[in-house]
Order: C-alpha cells, then sequence, then structure tokens
C-alpha cells in the first residue's frame, strides 16, 4: 500500500532543486495518490494516475506526485480533479526507493517498476523495461574491501527516454546515429549498438555483444558476403522464424543486402526490417 513520503533526496542542478512541473489529476474518490508515487499519464483519460504494471516500461511518461491527492478530507469534502506539484524525473535528481528485494546494488544497475505497488524498483536482466539506475555509493566499501554492502533501499535517477522529463526534451532521449564503416571482420562494443548504422565495404564477420535494451544496429553491404553473429546465448528472429541461440545470419552476396536487428527482449534480437536475401548461417 502507498504512503505519503518524499524520496527526492538531491539534484546536481545549479540550483539543486528538481525539475518540477503542475500535472492534471482526477478526482480523489476516482483516482486517490499519495505523495511519492510514481505515476504515469493515461493517453485516454488525460490525467496523471498512479501506475499499475510492470509491462511496456520503456513506453511510460513517468512522474512522481510531489504531494497527495485524497478521496476526501476529514469533512467529507471530495478531493477535486486539480493540477498538483510533480517531480518531472530529470537525469539530475536522485530518488532514493526501496528493493523488492535486498541486494549491493552497484552504480549503473538498472531497476524496472513492481508490479502491485508504485515506490518500489525491482533489478531487470539486462536493461529490458528499465526505468531507472542505480547512483548512490554510500554503501561502497570505504577501505581496502571491495564487497558493496547489501541494501534494502538505493538512490536512483530516472532514464529520460520513459520519464515526462524526456518527453518534454526528446533530443535528450534520442541519441544521433553512429555510423561505423569497415573492410574486415568487427567486434562491436556494447556501446556502438543503439541506433549504430554499420557499413562493409568487403566480406566479414559483425560479431554483436550481449543484447541490451534499446540496442538497434542496421548492417548494410556491398555486393560480399556478410555475416551478423549474435552473442552465444542470445537467438535472432529472422523474418518471424527464432534461429538457435548463437545462429548467425548471412546474405547473399548482393549488392546493398541490408538487415537491421532490433533487442526483442533479453533472449535476443528480431530483424525490423531488411533488404536482399538472408538466411540462418549457423
Amino acid at each position: 500500500m502507498a504512503v505519503n513520503k518524499t524520496p527526492f533526496v538531491w539534484s546536481s542542478r545549479k540550483n539543486s532543486q528538481p525539475a518540477m512541473f503542475r500535472g492534471l489529476v482526477q478526482a480523489g474518490a476516482t483516482a486517490a495518490i499519495k505523495c511519492g508515487e510514481l505515476c504515469v499519464f493515461n493517453e485516454t483519460s488525460g490525467y496523471w494516475v498512479p501506475i499499475n504494471a510492470v509491462a511496456d516500461g520503456g513506453i511510460y511518461r513517468l512522474a512522481m506526485a510531489a504531494e497527495e491527492v485524497k478521496a476526501s478530507d476529514p469533512y467529507g469534502i471530495a478531493d477535486q480533479s486539480r493540477y498538483i506539484d510533480m517531480y518531472a524525473l530529470a537525469p539530475e535528481d536522485v530518488f532514493e526507493f526501496e528493493l523488492a528485494a535486498a541486494a549491493g546494488a552497484a552504480i549503473g544497475d538498472l531497476y524496472t517498476l513492481t508490479a502491485t505497488t508504485t515506490q518500489v524498483l525491482t533489478a531487470t536482466t539486462n536493461g529490458f523495461n528499465a526505468v531507472a539506475k542505480v547512483v548512490g555509493f554510500g554503501h561502497y566499501p570505504t577501505q581496502t574491501d571491495t564487497t558493496i554492502r547489501s541494501v534494502s533501499h538505493a538512490q536512483f535517477s530516472f532514464l529520460p527516454y520513459c520519464t515526462e522529463f524526456g518527453h518534454m526534451l526528446s533530443e535528450i532521449a534520442r541519441p544521433r546515429r553512429m555510423v561505423i564503416s569497415t573492410a574486415a571482420s568487427l567486434t562491436l562494443l556494447a556501446e556502438q549498438c543503439f541506433g549504430s548504422l554499420i557499413l562493409t565495404t568487403a566480406a566479414a564477420t559483425i560479431t554483436l555483444p550481449a543484447v541490451q535494451l534499446g540496442m538497434d544496429i542496421t548492417v548494410q553491404t556491398s555486393a560480399h558476403a556478410v555475416s551478423v553473429d549474435p552473442n552465444g546465448s542470445d537467438r535472432i528472429i529472422l523474418d518471424g522464424t527464432a534461429l538457435d541461440d548463437g545462429d548467425k545470419v548471412t546474405n547473399a552476396s548482393g549488392a546493398g543486402d541490408t538487415i537491421q536487428l532490433v533487442a526483442e527482449s533479453a533472449s535476443g534480437w528480431t530483424n525490423l526490417h531488411r533488404v536482399g536475401t538472408w538466411t540462418d548461417g549457423s
């Protein structure tokens, strides 16, 4: 059950104040909100409401209530639809959240929403459906020991692609495309796989890192054979058919052959678009 609390900790913004806005909420009898609850913008109703699911975390416009919306006051007068103060969840702003399971939360660890509660975050595999990352380090060892202390609460900043702040300033969440040209086989780093275009000018094998949330690469070839080889524990769904884990896809040496692979889940990739013939290269 949600309780009133203020999870804001600090901000690196010059004035040290969090990014705020006024959000429209329903009457409290329809959707009561506690201070500190994560909320999502309901496109159908046009109101901010408490989140109620973890699916499709990446499409949420998340914000956090900075004040309470009661069903009614002590005199029974209903709290009507109105605008309230809300945290926009800018990446410079840090908040403390309870963890669904105590852990040695390391800086950069990714967390997602938690089913049935709006004030707890859950560790996520490979970043899928992640909404926030750990930024606090008060539980780190200060001496020569390297063991990070297990904690039940951690400090987070939210990822802009799924926040109201990110939607208001979309360029923050939309990086420029990286273009890599190669005449030889290439092993890509994780940071090279987010919206990248790989241009091959000779026969080559493009080796992919372990799949992560948001990865999206396009490989285009000249008139030569190119293979795209996933991590051994990842599979590629090619034209709707899931290949075996670790199986690469190979083109038929056509000029301009192109394949776009998008991280579909923690299990691997799916081809979103292709030009030419691409087959299971095993």
